[in-house]
């Protein structure tokens, strides 16, 4: 229904759901929770038009719902390929001039998914999300570069949870990692999965489930500023009906806990993070308006999550997927609007509509953006559509 890929991938793998933490005494969303946007003349911040870029030729059903940036011209996406026989790891590198794909594990004879990556240098690059084992049950699936090549690294067990999926990754250090994503139980209910990585093993960290009823309590989302302000978001069940709402939690250091988020009339998840400071945080995903997903935004202040109003199209279903913040009133989301991409830019008071490098296909969804440090330059992935096949694909825009 319109949720972030990564979201998508999880719910596609019955593994979990989403929903969340409805707290008190935090600022509830207006009754008017809609901004006016406007189409620009000329590309905001002086970046160049969107436009895509050349993907090398790949087989079968391709996706690309991930994008990490660890150094000028060098640039990681991952994702899947679907083929006759099963489901296969996809990565990707950007090297300046064009994007090669590199040979990466696929540890199940069935079935084996990346949902996102991230690293700190040439060196080191992580990518997460699941595969399935001789069971058909989801297993947490964590690769590693470093540097030569793509091994599977060892993650915990989670005791009698049924299955378990990593969805995102955030790589402060070569001794700082964390991942988070869902372990499901019995019928189905998810519970919060953090995984720390301390530059020798994977342990599992004891987060907060608000919900353990219903669709229980998921994690889709991490970014942090350092080491011990460390957020993670994505939806719990507080009803235990089977309905949406956001979740926040943050690691101090010690340990995590939740943070409360604007009341959201229907169903909504956060699912991605951007981070410009410690008291200037974004997290973006939808709220369901009238029955059909619409944009949503929160921003951390330092003291209290806060709503920023949104677009709100009407008829049309639409989300934000993923934010880069490239400054307190520079940021950026991508995402999916109706049967094309959605690009926007948030300059300090209100948000412009950017026109994507859309392929032309019968529907195109863009997953992941990220910023290229050194050039300046956005990159976005999707998947795009002619109704028959589908095929990842990749746009830029740098400062023009």
């Amino acid at each position: 229904m319109g949720a972030s890929r990564r979201a998508a991938g999880l719910i596609s793998a019955a593994v979990l759901a989403l929903a969340t933490a409805a707290a008190t005494g935090v600022p509830a969303h207006a009754d008017d929770r809609s901004a006016s946007v406007r189409a620009p003349n000329e590309m905001p911040n002086g970046m160049s038009p969107w436009e895509r870029v050349p993907l090398p030729p790949l087989r079968g059903q391709t996706d690309l719902v991930d994008l990490a940036a660890v150094g000028p011209n060098d640039v990681w996406a991952v994702g899947y390929v679907r083929s006759s026989w099963g489901v296969e790891t996809l990565v990707l590198r950007w090297d300046g001039k064009r994007w090669k794909r590199v040979p990466s594990p696929n540890p199940s004879d069935d079935q084996n998914w990346l949902l996102a990556v991230d690293g700190t240098s040439a060196k080191d690059v992580w990518a997460v999300g699941y595969e399935l084992d001789e069971d058909r049950r989801h297993r947490m699936l964590v690769l590693h570069w470093n540097g030569a090549r793509w091994r599977v690294v060892p993650t915990p067990g989670v005791g009698e949870e049924l299955e378990s999926t990593l969805v995102d990754v955030e790589a402060l250090s070569p001794t700082d990692v964390w991942a988070v994503g869902t372990a499901t139980g019995w019928p189905l209910t998810g519970r919060t999965l953090t995984l720390h990585w301390d530059g020798q093993r994977w342990t599992r960290v004891e987060s907060p489930n608000p919900s353990t009823e219903g669709l229980g309590s998921n994690l889709v989302g991490v970014a942090a500023s350092s080491a011990d302000e460390v957020w993670a978001v994505g939806d719990d069940d507080p009803s235990g009906t089977f309905g949406m709402q956001p979740l926040a939690e943050r690691w101090d250091g010690a340990s995590w806990s939740v943070v409360p988020t604007p009341a959201v009339p229907e169903d909504a998840m956060l699912g991605s993070l951007g981070i410009a400071a410690a008291d200037d945080v974004w997290a973006v995903g939808y709220r369901t308006v009238d029955g059909l997903p619409q944009p949503l935004a929160e921003r951390w202040d330092g003291e209290s999550w806060r709503a920023v109003k949104t677009p709100v199209f009407d008829g049309v279903e639409a989300t934000f997927n993923d934010v880069v913040v490239r400054g307190r009133d520079d940021v950026w989301v991508i995402g999916t609007k109706g049967r094309g991409t959605l690009i926007a830019h948030w300059d300090g008071s209100s948000w412009t509509l950017v026109p994507g490098a859309e392929p032309g296909q019968f529907v195109t969804s863009l997953a992941a953006a990220t910023e290229e440090p050194g050039t300046g330059c956005l990159w976005a992935v999707g998947q795009f559509t002619d109704g028959e096949r589908a095929e990842a694909f990749v746009e830029r825009s740098c400062p023009s």
